[in-house]
């Protein structure tokens, strides 16, 4: 439990919080200088388990500054000792010793990190001393460490190391200080070379710091606009190590990220590299397409390729293919390959990330994207392909072959309507789709404008908190009648007049009422925060939490209820870390009532 560290704003495991030291509120992750950490300007003394006062270091009535914990490795002799004492370490930071020895092996690395920041409790600061460089920072923040230090950005300027953004340079070899700090500014690379060991060891380890310092401000601004994995993706391609690192988190470490990952943001994924498609909202997005989604009951599936404009609907293609099967739209299902989402069901393209990514588009695509999107269209396949009676493909080059492979596979007729290179929005391509559908429909049946936005607005919440859910939401009791209201994608449902759920286009999200919640209250257990006796106003702080459905992710929209209060919110924590924690906002209220008015 943190008494002086806050966490205030969070991109999957990288934070933006605030620290309070000698009185003075400061923002992580935090960058501390050396020089600073050797004269005690920080405020640190350093006390040993085995000092006989040690325990009453950690009695409430002590606390007038931030305290720490060392983690030791499992081979010190206090080892044991400190572990002892952990549970009862009421502390606001902790301290990974010996980190120097995590960049001998990318494995270790991410393993040891990693380990600390699930041993100890979500809203306490880590601290990995000694190894931050302009070049590894912005990995260290990713996996979740809040406070670094200058220490080996100063030790490799005395070395003689020049740092770039992109690793560490020899000042021999440079004809000229690629860099624009004062110090760069202020001498050339063959001035530098001339002055005595100890002026130059100072000059470089000042340049070196100011460089780290301004790259811990560009990944706090990332941090702020959800960017964070996009910027790690680019700075990783400097270092053999760090992309290692990066290759084994996504593949080795979901878990771990998983639930610290926001289920949705008001920024574009950018999906730029091979790395974006092991990305946690990639993932969740096709995991939930099979988990959550129900397709509707119609006899032809259609399969059709994406568009760079987002949702779809609104892209010159896909308004082409609209117009074409029009007549038959009530006998159609259409579902969009796309990389790296692998199929966008037409009921979600409005979901995050559907609505939400974008991609170098170039005509080819690598072996690692036909694998994924191949898998994700044949697992959508092997569950759904017995609801309908024919598959159309209106595909042609790569999409046309990942299909036609996975077709094989599963021993399936795909009835194409494009040649092999033809252009899908052709003429002629649009004329034999029309022409396909007519023989296979034989009658036309159009779908009224109500049932296109209800399919999309069950399929939204079904996505968002479970299988039949959105067939409970749209539930009429007798007398009553449900209406659908405003322009793609911004729908409202009401019933009567009375409102349940909006559609919010900036997050992709559902949105719901108090009486669209009183609705599906039964169904969501697992989006309930459950409070303690107290009627919350604007937020609800982490300590209010008596519990929360492990299922709730930053974001999400969930329910809140206790002895005094029945509401509505955003998410803005892990419900796990709103449970562990004792501060931070837990959830932003929307909307509450008392229980004695429900």
């Amino acid at each position: 439990m943190s008494t002086f560290y806050e966490v205030r704003r969070r991109d999957g495991a990288a934070r933006l919080g605030l620290l309070s030291l000698k009185e003075e509120k400061q923002q992580t992750p935090l960058l501390f200088h050396g020089d600073s950490l050797r004269s005690g300007k920080e405020g640190f003394a350093v006390r040993s388990v085995e000092d006989p006062d040690f325990p009453e270091l950690f009695e409430t009535e002590n606390w007038h500054a931030p305290r720490g914990a060392v983690l030791l490795p499992s081979v010190h002799p206090l080892f044991s000792k400190l572990n002892e004492a952990v549970p009862s370490l009421h502390v606001d930071s902790y301290v990974l010793s010996y980190a120097s020895a995590l960049l001998h092996s990318p494995r270790e690395f991410v393993r040891r990190v990693i380990a600390a920041r699930e041993t100890i409790p979500p809203d306490t600061a880590l601290w990995v001393p000694g190894i931050a460089t302009a070049e590894n920072v912005a990995v260290l923040i990713y996996l979740g460490v809040d406070l670094v230090d200058d220490t080996s950005a100063v030790i490799q300027g005395y070395q003689g190391l020049y740092h770039t953004e992109e690793g560490a340079l020899e000042l021999a070899d440079l004809e000229e200080l690629p860099c624009v700090c004062s110090i760069c500014s202020s001498i050339r690379a063959d001035e530098l070379r001339e002055r005595d060991d100890k002026v130059r060891g100072q000059l470089l380890a000042q340049h070196n710091a100011l460089l780290l310092e301004q790259e811990l401000k560009k990944v706090r601004t990332h941090i702020r606009a959800g960017t964070m994995r996009e910027y790690l993706e680019l700075r990783v391609r400097s270092s053999p190590f760090l992309t290692a690192v990066l290759r084994l988190l996504d593949l080795e470490e979901a878990a771990y990220f998983e639930p610290r990952t926001p289920v949705a943001r008001n920024t574009v994924l950018m999906a730029n590299t091979l790395e974006s498609l092991w990305r946690v909202e990639v993932k969740r997005f096709a995991r939930r397409v099979l988990d959550r989604y129900e397709p509707p009951q119609r006899r032809i599936l259609l399969l059709l390729p994406c568009s760079a404009r987002k949702p779809y609907s609104r892209s010159p293609s896909h308004r082409k293919f609209s117009d074409a099967i029009a007549p038959y739209r009530g006998h159609v299902h259409e579902v969009i390959l796309t990389s790296p989402l692998g199929v966008v069901p037409r009921e979600l393209e409005a979901v995050y990330p559907a609505a939400f990514y974008d991609i170098p588009v170039t005509g080819h695509w690598d072996a690692e994207e036909r694998a994924w999107v191949a898998s994700c269209l044949r697992n959508y396949l092997e569950l759904h392909n017995s609801r309908y009676e024919h598959i159309v493909a209106h595909l042609s080059g790569p999409y046309r072959e990942m299909c036609f492979s996975v077709a094989a596979d599963l021993e399936l007729e795909v009835i194409s309507t494009c040649d092999v290179d033809e252009d899908m929005t052709a003429s002629s391509a649009l004329q034999r789709l029309r022409e396909k559908l007519t023989e296979l429909c034989g009658d036309t049946k159009r779908l009224s404008g109500f049932e296109q936005k209800a399919s999309m607005l069950r399929a939204m919440a079904d996505y968002q908190f479970g299988r039949s859910v959105g067939r409970a939401l749209f539930s009429e009791a007798a007398g009553t009648r449900l209406k659908i209201t405003g322009k793609f994608p911004a729908y409202q449902l009401s019933s009567d007049g009375v409102v349940l759920a909006r559609v919010v286009p900036a997050y992709g999200l559902l949105t719901l009422t108090l009486n669209g919640a009183r609705r599906i209250a039964d169904l969501l257990a697992a989006y309930t925060v459950h409070i303690a006796d107290f009627l919350p106003r604007g937020s609800i702080l982490a300590p209010g939490v008596l519990d929360a459905g492990t299922a709730i992710r930053v974001n999400d929209e969930v329910l809140f209820s206790g002895e005094k209060a029945f509401g509505v919110g955003r998410a803005k924590m892990a419900g796990g870390e709103m449970v562990a924690s004792r501060r931070g906002n837990a959830v932003e209220v929307r909307e509450v009532t008392a229980l004695n008015s429900v």
